[in-house]
């Protein structure tokens, strides 16, 4: 017996890897302070505050004295999603999804960060606690688009310990650990007229049985039953780096970040609409059509970054980046039902890794201001609209980037930023893999801005 196309999200953990156009390649958070924010992200090898830990640990002996930085990053995607044919599954005909055909799911986030560093004889300590992924998005109950994603919720905390040593005037090493807690929700629509008409095939109901419930016709949001599932888990992984100063006005900047190992544990719950008045409750658990929890294991990528900054003249630095993440280690994401006989749920994404590149200005405009500008080319990783899913309809973008930052006195400074980022217009021509073969087709049109803040404390 399988029903797990009708008993389950297909996609449902396809957001922990994918997210709103405004994302990183496929769902990082770019932007973890203002002094980055400022210039897209490229100016991290000089090693402004503490916040550096994040790019490479390393940086933190570049620090001066004992800081924190602490600030919120607010995100926000202005998504036009509109249908332009998509059709139900093949077992109900594949006639047009009845509902509104145009979908706005984007939305606004705010991500908190906190980073701190001392010294400790030779060497530097950093504690950094971030959010480096998340996203929220949501499409209406009766969007076209309901039988992939009704709503997204991704959150993610990151604790990153980590040490730097200056082995020498011009080397500095760093490694840091990292310990990460994830929780998602994620829901979707299922046609109850066509789960009806899969169970009575069965044996579970009869025909009639679904007639008499009212369920007489596909892509019926009124009787539509609803999916969520929650899910959460515990991942851990390392950082390390290399900075190495060739001259006093140059700074070489080398980071890797590991894979960061999730399992994650959830559960499927079903709110039904009409379905229940046909189906009995004995014969909606065999089926697998109520509550049910689920586990999956995600291998998020791994990540190098190639940085440099070079001070052109005493109030002009220049800087760049070059970021490479290894989205091709995720090639599906294969949600597992370990109480039910229902099959894994596949999701193929089919992702390629990403070169993301940029480069950026910092001019100290007087004593006590600076000014920040950067552009960066931030590629996607999903290989073409067969794999862009309405979750995530995530295109190659550029980024524009401005900040300043402003010394309010010996200790404490102000940095402040914005980012335009301007995507490609993109296309969705997705089916859901296995037998609900669900097709979405739309157009997508998205403009996105990161704005920040940061307040940084020097203790001494």
């Amino acid at each position: 017996m399988s029903i797990n196309r009708y008993s389950t999200l297909a996609v449902c953990i396809s957001l922990s890897l994918a997210t709103s156009t405004l994302q990183a390649a496929g769902f990082g958070l770019t932007v973890q302070s203002a002094s980055g924010g400022g210039n897209s992200a490229t100016g991290h090898a000089m090693a402004e505050d503490a916040s550096v830990m994040w790019y490479n640990p390393a940086l933190l002996s570049s620090v001066e004295g004992t800081q924190v930085n602490g600030g919120l990053s607010i995100i926000g995607a202005d998504l036009n999603v509109q249908n332009t044919g998509s059709t139900i599954a093949s077992a109900g005909g594949g006639t047009p999804v009845i509902g509104e055909s145009m979908a706005e799911p984007g939305g606004i986030s705010v991500a908190p960060s906190l980073f701190y560093k001392r010294d400790i004889g030779n060497m530097a300590f950093g504690l950094g606690i971030n959010v480096p992924f998340g996203v929220s998005s949501e499409y209406e109950d009766d969007s076209f688009a309901r039988y992939e994603a009704t709503e997204s919720q991704l959150t993610t905390i990151n604790i990153n310990p980590a040490l730097s040593w200056r082995l020498n005037s011009k080397l500095d090493i760093g490694a840091g650990v990292s310990l990460q807690y994830g929780s998602a929700t994620l829901s979707k629509s299922v046609d109850a007229f066509l789960a009806c008409r899969k169970v009575a095939s069965l044996g579970g109901t009869t025909t009639q049985a679904c007639t008499d419930a009212g369920l007489t016709s596909t892509s019926n949001s009124t009787t539509d039953t609803d999916v969520s599932v929650e899910a959460s888990g515990i991942a851990y992984g390392a950082n390390l780096g290399f900075a190495y100063h060739p001259t006093k006005a140059t700074t070489i900047s080398v980071g890797y970040r590991s894979t960061v190992k999730y399992e994650m544990d959830g559960e499927a719950e079903f709110d039904h609409n009409g379905l229940e008045n046909a189906v009995s409750s004995a014969a909606l658990d065999a089926f697998g059509l109520s509550t049910q929890d689920t586990t999956t294991d995600l291998d998020l990528p791994a990540s190098l970054s190639l940085a440099f900054a070079s001070q052109l003249s005493n109030k002009l630095t220049l800087h760049g980046d070059v970021t490479w993440t290894e989205w091709s280690s995720v090639p599906e994401i294969r949600i597992v039902f370990p109480d039910t006989p229902a099959e894994d749920s596949v999701t193929s994404l089919e992702w390629e890794d990403t070169v993301r590149v940029g480069a950026g200005l910092t001019y100290q405009l007087s004593q006590k201001t600076k000014l920040r500008a950067g552009v960066a080319y931030d590629p996607t990783p999903t290989p073409s609209s067969l794999h862009r899913t309405p979750r995530a309809p995530r295109a190659d973008s550029m980024w524009y980037s401005a900040g300043m930052s402003h010394q309010m006195n010996k200790k404490l400074s102000i940095d402040g930023s914005l980012s335009i980022v301007v995507p490609d217009d993109t296309t969705i021509n997705y089916t859901s893999p296995g037998s609900t073969d669900y097709y979405t087709r739309a157009d997508v049109e998205a403009d996105a801005f990161s704005a920040a803040l940061s307040v940084n404390y020097r203790f001494k």
